[in-house]
Order: structure tokens, then sequence, then C-alpha cells
């Protein structure tokens, strides 16, 4: 049986705040939430973050084995090359469990995420 597991510990970056001329003082004040980078996967088990890539060229690439999108819920088997590449890199996992398939110890599904 696979273990599916579900990616931890992507960072985050902050709103872009306008100031300046015939900028409405409120967005002064208000700060929308953050967003989740995006990460590159490639071929050969380097792994980049970060806010935005070039446009598709970046991704395109042929040396790019996955592109996981800023703010997606990224889910993985236990050993494939993308679990592998991201352990190897710091990321880390959370056991996603199936219909009827119960952990040993309770995970409770209402735990914060990273």
């Amino acid at each position: 049986m696979t273990v599916q597991v579900q990616l931890l510990g992507r960072g985050t970056y902050g709103p872009r705040v306008e100031y300046g001329p015939n900028v409405s003082p409120l967005w002064s004040f208000f700060l929308s939430p953050s967003a989740q980078n995006s990460v590159l996967i490639y071929n050969d088990g380097t792994v980049i973050e970060g806010q935005s890539f070039d446009e598709f060229r970046q991704i395109q690439q042929p040396d790019v084995h996955t592109f996981i999108l800023g703010g997606t819920d990224f889910r993985t088997d236990v050993g494939s090359f993308e679990y592998d590449a991201l352990t190897a890199a710091g990321y880390t996992w959370r056991n996603v469990y199936t219909d009827n398939v119960y952990p040993e110890t309770y995970d409770s599904p209402y735990n914060s995420y990273n």
C-alpha cells in the first residue's frame, strides 16, 4: 500500500502595497493575505522556490520535471521522485489517509497547515 503525503513548508510573500500620488490612503491600512510561493523541481533533483517565474519560459524548459503552483494542495506518494527531491531540499510532509484507513495515532485534519 502506498502512503500519500501533502507538501508543507512552502514560504510565503507579503502583499505589495501601492504608495504615491493618486493612490488611496486606504491601501496603507488594508493588508491582504500573503501568498504562497511556487516550486520548480528539475530533472537532476534541484528544487527552486520563488514568487513567480519568467512567464512560461522557465516553467517549460526541458530540464524541469515538476512545477507546483503556489497556493495549491500538492500531494504525492512516499518514495516518488517529487517526494525524494523535496525531502532532500528540506520540505516537510503531512500524511493523507484514504477512506477506511486509520493511522495509529490521531492526526487532526484541522491542524494548521504550513
